[in-house]
C-alpha cells in the first residue's frame, strides 16, 4: 500500500491541501460532513457507543477520559460521546471549528467536562494510559498512510488499561480498491488539476494499518446506506495487541 504514496503529485503538498480544505469549509454540520449524512451517521454512532459504554462500563455507567480526534465542531461529542463519557478532550485544527465547538459544549453539559486543543493531530501529544475510549472518525482518510500509522502508534499505548480506539470511516470495495477524492469529495485520477485531498482506502488497507501500529480490532460494525445515496462506513473498536 506504501506504493499508492510513492508519485509526488499525490504526497507533495498533501498536508497544505488538507489546510485549505478545512479552514475553507464553513463552522456548520455542512462543512463538518458535506451534508445529509449527519443524521444517520450519528444514529448509528450512538447505539454503538451506547453499547460499547454497557460492555465496558456497566449499566449506565461512563468512560472515564474520552479523546475526539479532528473533532471539528463538536459534532460527535455534542450528540454521542457526552452521554457516555465524564471527560471528553476535543483536538482540532481550524481555529473558528473548535471555537463553534467551545461556544455549543461549554465547559460541562449534563454530567460531562470538556477541555479544548487547537493542534493538529499529528502534534497533539497522546499521554501514555491516559484514555478509556478515544474516537476518531472522518481522519484517517485525511491523513497519508505515514501519518496514519505514525498516529495509531501513539494511540494504542495512550488507552488506559481496559480502554477502546474505535476508528470509524469510509470503506471502499475489493474491486474498486483504495482510491483518492479531489476537494470536491470527486474520484481523483493523474492528471487531474490539483492533488488529491483524501483517500479510501479497503477494509484491507485499513486492517493492514492497525496490525502494523500494533492494533487488534475486537469487533467491527458495518454502517451501510440502504438507498445507496452514501457511502458504506465501517466501525472499527481496537485495542493493544
Amino acid at each position: 500500500y506504501d506504493r499508492l504514496w510513492d508519485a509526488p503529485v499525490i504526497s507533495r503538498g498533501w498536508h497544505a491541501r488538507n489546510v485549505k480544505f478545512w479552514r475553507s469549509q464553513g463552522a456548520d454540520v455542512r462543512g463538518a460532513t458535506g451534508g445529509g449524512v449527519s443524521q444517520r451517521d450519528l444514529q448509528f454512532s450512538k447505539e454503538a457507543v451506547a453499547d460499547l459504554a454497557k460492555a465496558h462500563c456497566g449499566e449506565g455507567g461512563l468512560f472515564e477520559r474520552a479523546l475526539d480526534l479532528g473533532a471539528g465542531i463538536g459534532r460527535v461529542t455534542e450528540a454521542v460521546l457526552r452521554r457516555h463519557c465524564a471527560h471528553v478532550d476535543l483536538v482540532e485544527f481550524v481555529q473558528k471549528h473548535l471555537k463553534r465547538a467551545r461556544e455549543m459544549l461549554g465547559v460541562q453539559k449534563g454530567a460531562c467536562t470538556f477541555s479544548f486543543h487547537g493542534s493538529a493531530v499529528q502534534k497533539y501529544e497522546v499521554m501514555a494510559g491516559h484514555y478509556s475510549f478515544i474516537w476518531c472518525q472522518w481522519l484517517l482518510m485525511y491523513l497519508t498512510d505515514a501519518d496514519a500509522l505514525d498516529l495509531l502508534k501513539r494511540l494504542g499505548p495512550g488507552l488506559a488499561r481496559g480502554g477502546i480506539l474505535v476508528v470509524k470511516e469510509n470503506v471502499s470495495t475489493p474491486d474498486k480498491a483504495t482510491y483518492f477524492d479531489d476537494m470536491d469529495g470527486e474520484l481523483w485520477e493523474e492528471g487531474d488539476q490539483g492533488g488529491p485531498v483524501s483517500c479510501v482506502r479497503t477494509e484491507m488497507h485499513y486492517e493492514d494499518l492497525f496490525q502494523r501500529a500494533g492494533l487488534a480490532i475486537k469487533e467491527q460494525k458495518l454502517q451501510r446506506d440502504p438507498s445507496g445515496k452514501t457511502m458504506d462506513m465501517m466501525l472499527y473498536v481496537l485495542i493493544p495487541a
